[in-house]
């Protein structure tokens, strides 16, 4: 039986050894990892990062895809001008890495993202080769009338030769390259 005292506090040296072996109990309890669990961790990781890696190294392809939607978007929009204000609009292909939107003036359109002139620089690795009516020079473009008619643009304005065949294709990266396309007469903007 344990002495009591009546200082209180009773026998110090049973609470010490009691203590000692509820932490030493408390330490045997927890584990650590297996080297089977560590192994199994391990695989798991190199398993995600297998995966991921295929994605990192298409993301070029990814911005290309990605600039081709933004070229259907800004021509559509400058189609959309033209038809809203009923004057010519027209996207112009200043470089293989660049394009503006102006008016029938020669004013650089409001660019709906920033409010700035309408000038748009691709990504690093991206570039844009067009076809318009076979005639593929710099500064060349597309024109659309206030009913959304496309034209060829050539330097003059208006444009009074019709657009026979647009086709702008954005290169970059190792899928196929991307396609948008101008319809004759209607001026759809679409990209496959």
């Amino acid at each position: 039986m344990p002495a009591f005292s009546l200082r209180g506090g009773g026998d110090t040296g049973s609470k010490k050894d009691m203590r000692k072996a509820t932490v030493a109990a408390n330490l045997r309890s927890v584990r650590g990892f297996t080297l089977i669990e560590l192994v199994v961790i391990i695989v798991i990781v190199v398993l995600l990062a297998a995966a991921a890696v295929p994605r990192l190294a298409n993301m070029t392809g990814m911005k290309a895809s990605a600039s081709a939607r933004r070229l259907q978007s800004d021509m559509a929009y400058a189609q959309n001008l033209s038809m809203s204000q009923n004057q010519r609009f027209r996207i112009v292909f200043l470089s293989t890495t660049s394009y503006e939107v102006r008016d029938q003036s020669g004013v650089l359109a409001t660019n709906p993202d920033g409010g700035a002139g309408f000038v748009v620089t691709t990504d690093a690795g991206i570039t844009l080769s067009w076809l318009l009516n076979a005639d593929a020079a710099i500064n060349r473009g597309v024109e659309f009338d206030g009913l959304g008619r496309p034209y060829l643009y050539a330097g003059i304005t208006p444009s009074i030769t019709d657009l026979v065949n647009g086709t702008v294709t954005v290169t970059g990266g190792p899928p196929p390259p991307q396609t948008v396309t101008v319809q004759p007469q209607t001026g759809r903007v679409s990209t496959p």
